[in-house]
Formats: structure tokens, sequence, C-alpha cells
């Protein structure tokens, strides 16, 4: 009986000490675990994470989730920046962080709460070289809320696409803090970033601040320079929650739009400035928007007054007053005059030239513009006008004095045409090749002065001489009409290849009938009367005859210079 009871006492201990050693065995290894405690109010969907110094060791599903929305990536060569990433996402919810993690050792588990009034909870412990973080969501819809797998999927989705929109943006996007730190940017900010950068970055977070020395000009813009190279960017910011969100769109085309327009738009006002015609430009309103210096130094008007953006119908009122303007013969006249003028510079057929008193001449011309509105443009154009007027004497003189002459004279061009003819010539041959619109020139001349006249060598001579186009020498004949008069011809080259003619009528009585034949031919025998003198040194006076039979009048001739211009 006693070895019974004492064998079931050693069973009893022996089986407890078993027991014991097993629990002490699980109690040492719980306490060398990497592992929490459940404290209260935690549950299963916190974040946890296990790092060594700066390299994630292992971390929950929500843990997980948590590091993907940050949009990086815990495996990898880039395991290291995790920690960067989850620091400035915790350290802007919780301002003490830095200052725990340097105390933490030895201070075991300790809790930070948010400073945003969200309900996150940060429990922090340091134990055997590995930190320990549990980010723990205590509000009521963090920590109850509970959705099925379709609206978890759609949420999924339209945060893949709006963390696609914000990477693949072109513009640079980029988030502050209210100390001014970045603390997140996408893609596009980081790249330009680099690209800033005299060498290759290692990028930590905060980022740098690109634009943190520039300032933005008046219209919101801000000028990125790196060396000779100018980058333009259209600046805003927009506040979310206690930090704001930066954007900066790049404008480079449009600056530089601008710039070449303002560069377009100065020459031409140098342009404008420097011109000698006056310049008005009215717009659909009928008000003066552009003028030049040229304008005020033609009119006279006031620069002040025209500043002042005056009416069409005040500047021509102005015009008026300072005798600027063709004196009416009443002012209705006047008045409709203006209408009428304003009208056709609306089309674009309005030119006329202004005699003003004191001998000026203006030439002004009216122009429709885009959107209705017109130019006015005001030509000084005195000396043109006075030097056509003296051309336009000289020539009506030079036909007068050509007519007064006793030979008949005629001209004509390189290419034969008949230029000029007096009215001796006229008189003389029965036509004006310079009114005839179908005469033939030089070859029809020929062939009527040949017809005309008795035969004879000199008609070949001259056939030769207008041959020779390139000689400038002068030959002389003389030949009868078959009426009986006698001409002595001299054919001279002028300069600039034109040919003139002059018949000399010898003899102003007509020859007619069977008794004077014989004397006829013995006068075509005789020398030539314009050779002669220079055989004998004198000249041989003609015989006096009666006039000439009467031709009919001329056309009145018209001289025109070829500079003139016809005007409206």
């Amino acid at each position: 009986m006693t070895e019974a009871i004492l064998l079931s006492l050693t069973i009893v201990t022996t089986a407890s000490l078993l027991v014991l050693g097993c629990m002490a065995i699980f109690a040492g290894l719980s306490r060398g675990s990497a592992t929490f405690e459940p404290a209260p109010g935690q549950s299963d969907r916190d974040a946890l994470f296990i790092f060594r110094r700066d390299e994630l060791l292992d971390c929950s599903e929500s843990g997980q989730t948590l590091l993907d929305s940050l949009g990086h990536d815990d495996t990898g060569p880039h395991k290291t920046a995790v920690w960067t990433s989850l620091h400035s996402f915790l350290a802007a919810r919780f301002p003490d962080l830095d200052q725990t993690l340097d105390g933490l050792i030895g201070a075991g588990l300790v809790e930070l709460r948010s400073g945003r009034d969200d309900g996150l909870v940060l429990g922090l412990r340091h134990m055997r070289g590995l930190l320990h973080l549990r980010l723990t969501d205590t509000s009521a819809e963090g920590a109850l809320m509970a959705i099925d797998r379709l609206s978890f999927d759609a949420l999924q989705g339209e945060l893949a696409s709006l963390r696609a929109v914000a990477r693949n943006a072109p513009a640079l996007i980029w988030k502050t803090d209210p100390d001014g730190k970045v603390v997140w940017a996408n893609s596009a900010y980081i790249r330009t970033l680099q690209q800033d950068a005299e060498s290759p970055l290692h990028l930590t977070w905060p980022l740098p601040a690109l634009f943190a020395d520039v300032t933005r000009d008046h219209k919101g813009r801000m000028a990125l320079r790196r060396d000779d190279d100018v980058r333009w960017f259209a600046h805003s910011e927009t506040r979310c929650e206690d930090q704001t969100l930066h954007f900066a769109v790049p404008i480079d085309a449009a600056v530089q739009s601008e710039a070449a327009r303002r560069e377009t738009l100065q020459t031409l006002t140098r342009i404008f400035a420097s011109l000698p015609i006056g310049l008005a430009l009215f717009d659909a309103e009928r008000r003066l928007q552009v003028f030049n210096p040229a304008l005020i130094d033609l009119t006279r008007l006031e620069p002040i007054f025209l500043a002042a953006r005056p009416s069409f119908e005040q500047v021509l009122y102005a015009l008026r007053e300072n005798r600027m303007l063709p004196e009416p013969k009443d002012f209705q006249h006047w008045r409709r005059e203006i209408v009428e003028m304003e009208k056709a510079a609306e089309t674009g057929a309005y030119s006329e030239e202004w005699c003003l008193d004191g001998g000026r001449t203006f030439h002004v011309t009216g122009r429709p513009q885009p959107n209705g509105a017109i130019a006015l443009f005001i030509e000084d154009v005195t000396t043109e006008t006075t030097l056509a007027r003296n051309f336009r004497n000289e020539i009506e003189t030079a036909h007068h004095v050509l007519d007064a002459l006793p030979e008949a004279i005629v001209v004509f061009g390189l290419s034969g045409q008949a230029l000029m003819a007096n009215d001796g010539y006229a008189r003389l041959w029965k036509a004006d090749p310079c009114v005839d619109l179908t005469d033939g020139g030089l070859a029809q001349a020929l062939t009527m002065w040949s017809e005309a006249c008795e035969p004879t060598t000199f008609w070949a001579r001259l056939a030769e001489f207008v041959a020779q186009a390139d000689t400038n020498d002068e030959i002389t004949g003389s030949a009868a009409l078959r009426t009986g008069i006698p001409l002595a011809m001299r054919v001279r080259r002028l300069s600039g290849g034109a040919l003139m003619v002059v018949f000399q009528p010898l003899a102003q009585g007509l020859l007619s009938g069977r008794a004077d034949q014989n004397r006829q031919v013995e006068l075509i025998r005789r020398p030539d009367p314009v050779t002669a003198p220079r055989e004998t040194g004198r000249m041989a006076s003609p015989p006096a005859e009666p006039p000439l039979p009467a031709v009919p009048a001329r056309k009145p001739r018209t001289a025109r210079h070829s500079s003139t211009r016809v005007r409206a």
C-alpha cells in the first residue's frame, strides 16, 4: 500500500515538473518573439512593421496595403527606401516621432497619438535590436467599417487610376506641409529635379524644393533658370487639409510666342513711327485707336487730342479747323462728303487728292480692316505733283515748239512705232501716226513716202540706214512729191536708238500740167540742195512759192509723262 502511494506521488511529481518545464520553455520563447501582446482597442487589422535599422523585415497585410498606398515596393533592391517613405508618412501625423525613436531603447512600449485627431495610435517598442511598429485606427469609422468585395475592387481600381494620373501627368505636382517641406511629388517633379541638379541626386524625403528661390511674376508664372536655359511654368496652388498642393504647368511655347508677338509689335511700332505716310486706324465704333508721328507732322493735330481717342468726325472737324481739308462750297455739302467718305473707306473705294491752301497736296486713301475697322492713309505728294506738272508743262511746250517749226518732223522708236509727229508732218503727208490706231510704224511710213514721191535712190539708202540700228550718223537727200513739191530730207539716229526724220519743202508752189513735167524732172536731176552747200560752201535759198492748201485741223494732243499717276 505504501509503495503504491509513493509510486503515485512520484508519477504526479514528475508530470508536474514536465508541465512546469514546458510552460517555462514556452514563456521563454514568448519573451524572445517579435510580436506584440494584444492591447485594448487593437485588432488584427492593425498595420504591423518590423525593422532592423532602416531595412524592413516583415509586415502585416494591413501594413503592406499602407506601403502600397505610399507608392513604394518593399521587395527588391529598394527595401531600405520603405523606411524613408513610412517615416515621412508617420512624421507628418506624429510630431514627436523622431524624439521618441531616439529614447526608445529601454523604454518598453511607447504609444503616440496623432496630432490630426484622426484616431490613429502608433505603438513603438525596441526589442533585441528590432524596431516594432503597430499603427492602430481607434476611430469607429476606421475600426468597425467593413465593405464587400465588389466595393473594395472598385475603390482599388479608382485608386490605381488616380495614381496613374498623378504619376504620368506632364505638369509638376507636389505637396508641402505647413513648414514648406515637400512631402509628396509626382514623377514629373522628380524628373525635373534630377535634370536641374548638377550631379545625380540620391533622393530622400523630404524632397528638395525645386522652386524654393523662384518668385512669381504678376501673371503667376515662374521661371526655372539653369545656365542659359530658362523654363517657364504657370503655377497654382490649393489647400489640402493642413497641407498645400501645388501645380506647375510648362508654358515655354506660350512664353516664346508672347515674346515673339511682343517683338513683332515693337518692330511694327518702329516701322510705323518711321513711315513718312500718316496713319490713322479707327475701330468699328469709329474711334481712333492707332496713329503714328507722321500724322501729327502732316496734319498739325495735337498729340493729346489724338491720344484722347476722338471719333472719325471729330478728327475731320479738327483737320478743317487747321485748314488741312479742301475748302468746301458750303457746310452741308461738306457734311455729306464726310458721310460718303466714311462709306467709301469701308468698301476700300476711297482715294482722293486734297489740294490745300499754300500749294500743298495730300493723297488720302481709305482701306477697310477686319472687324469693321478702317485705316486712313495721308501722304504728302506735293513734290511729286509739282514735278509732274512741270514735266507736263515742259512736254506740252516742246510739242508747241515742234508744231511751230516749218519742217515736217516725225520720230520712230527702236521697234519702228511712231513716237511723235508735229503739225507740219500731218499737213505734208495728210496723216498723223500718233493718232491713228492702225498705224503700221516705220515700214508703213516708208511705203507711203515712196509711193507719194517720184522714184529716187534715196529710199533705198534710207532703208539701208534704218537696218543699221547701231549707227549714230545721219543721211540727207531730196525727193519730189508727185504734186511737184521738192523735199529736202534729213534722217538722224537719236540717243537711245530713236530715229528722227525731217522733211523740208523747198518749193511752196504746186507743179501741175504737162508743161511743167520737164521742169519737174529737171528739179529732180539737180544736185541735192542739202548737200550742195557742203560742196560750194554756201546755202542756196529756195525759191518762194505760194502756201500749201489748208489741211483739216488735228485732234488735240495730250501730253502724258511716264511717272505721272492718274488719280481718282
